[in-house]
């Protein structure tokens, strides 16, 4: 049986079986700032009262951790009001994104099911859960019942082979993915992982490849099974079921590079080379865990960013700070001219800055690249990875991949 299905029929007494409407328990749920004013109108609304299950739920400020407005900051305290007077853990600005945080904090365990308030609460398949992101309206009524409805999504495992370039980056080969794929191969659809490269990921790299499953259409994501300390126990999907195979060769993959405005629209790295920068940012729930800001920081040590742009780069979480405090990176990235600011999702949404300005593009990591994503339509942006951000930001420019060897 396909892994949605196991952790489905776990879950729900409905007969589970690709394209049935089942109602499933809910294990955990979380709610972002950017909805919760939303959501508790519509629980006043509907005088909802008392809500299931306290304990399962949590609020996270992680999109305005710096309130750039009254109307945000005020939409912030109605969220607090409204976390407090249901007795629900309301956590700490600038703890961090709310998917990095479930993760940290054991959320998703492997066989869970987990909802979100966003859309990258598919990242939960970095540890096997069926993690899903959904609107106001359905997050109100798992808080009044603690179960949800869903259609059970068709398979696909995913089968990744060939050894890439040596600085190919997961987040590389998501962007090639994109390009290569049609979303229709995915469209509400679960996608198992597999192959030697998946199952050879850490934490932070499969964490990265999770947190896109949404860019890709599924439904949900799985990651491989990973001896670590985060490491999930399912087994992959054996033969039989309803199920499609579909093998990615990435043998020899270069780095590739976005080009607005679709994460889809990516290129080889050589084709973009020399495309000058006015803004880098190295953070989110894809690629500001540990790794990423230590690659950043490794290729800075003992060089200046360029005065022509500017750099910032945001840990995902308060854990990945503190650890990158510790280490020296936060220090070295500094040192380079970097601006680090707050955990949370820093520019990712563009409503708390830095905004960029008109008509010059912007390098990120981010998972998305929609005009107007950072809050300025005229200011085109590219996805890349850390190491390939991180150079750009030395030389003011996109990287070749011959610069990219030198720096890194």
């Amino acid at each position: 049986m396909p892994l949605v299905e196991s952790v489905i029929a776990l879950h729900s007494n409905d007969p589970v079986a690709p394209g049935n409407l089942v109602t499933v328990e809910v294990d955990r749920l979380y709610v972002q700032d950017g909805n919760s004013p939303t959501i508790a109108r519509l629980w006043s609304k509907y005088d909802l009262g008392s809500v299931k299950d306290p304990s399962r739920i949590a609020f996270i400020v992680d999109h305005s951790v710096l309130p750039p407005s009254v109307a945000i900051a005020d939409r912030l305290d109605e969220a607090r009001r409204f976390a407090r007077s249901i007795g629900v853990e309301y956590l700490s600005r600038g703890d961090g994104v709310s998917h990095v945080v479930a993760l940290e904090s054991g959320w998703f365990t492997p066989g869970s099911i987990v909802v979100g308030s966003d859309s990258h609460t598919c990242l939960g398949g970095t540890n096997q859960s069926l993690s899903l992101g959904m609107g106001a309206t359905d997050v109100v009524a798992i808080m009044a019942t603690n179960r949800t409805w869903l259609r059970v999504p068709e398979t696909v495992v995913l089968k990744i082979s060939g050894s890439p370039h040596p600085l190919c980056t997961p987040k590389d080969v998501l962007l090639y993915i994109l390009r290569t794929l049609p979303m229709s191969m995915w469209l509400y659809r679960s996608v198992e992982w597999s192959g030697e490269w998946a199952e050879g990921l850490s934490d932070d790299e499969a964490a990265t490849v999770a947190s896109m499953g949404v860019e890709m259409g599924a439904k949900c994501v799985f990651m491989p099974p990973r001896n670590t300390r985060m490491g999930s126990q399912l087994r992959p999907t054996g033969q039989g079921g309803a199920v499609d195979y579909l093998e990615v060769d990435i043998q020899g993959l270069v780095p590739q590079v976005a080009l607005p405005h679709l994460p889809s629209n990516s290129r080889n790295l050589d084709e973009v080379a020399g495309t000058e920068v006015g803004q880098v940012f190295v953070g989110t729930c894809t690629n500001g865990h540990y790794e990423d800001i230590a690659v950043a920081a490794s290729v800075l040590k003992g060089h200046a960013v360029s005065r022509d742009l500017m750099m910032v780069v945001t840990p995902a979480s308060r854990a990945v700070e503190r650890r990158a405090f510790q280490d020296g990176l936060l220090e070295d990235l500094r040192a380079s001219g970097a601006i680090v600011t707050p955990p949370g999702c820093g520019v990712c949404v563009g409503v708390q800055g830095p905004i960029p300005s008109s008509g010059r593009p912007v390098l990120t990591t981010m998972n998305r690249n929609f005009k107007g994503r950072m809050g300025n339509p005229a200011a085109p942006i590219f996805l890349a990875s850390p190491l390939v951000a991180a150079a750009t930001s030395i030389l003011g420019h996109i990287p070749s991949i011959g610069e990219l060897e030198g720096l890194a």
